[in-house]
């Protein structure tokens, strides 16, 4: 194929590849800090009854 630098187009691809791995990371670290947060939230609610017994 003319015109087709298929070095130039791995070596994009290899870049593009890291950032997807980047940021599916930076989202499972978000996801994990948002789940603590909401138990954090739930567990301080003060509508939430902390006794079963109780209500």
């Amino acid at each position: 194929m003319a015109g087709v630098d298929i070095e130039e187009i791995a070596k994009q691809n290899a870049e593009i590849l890291e950032e997807v791995k980047a940021l599916r990371r930076e989202i499972e670290e978000l996801r994990a800090a948002a789940s603590h947060l909401l138990d954090f939230q739930r567990r301080n609610d003060p509508r939430r009854i902390s006794n079963p017994l109780r209500r």
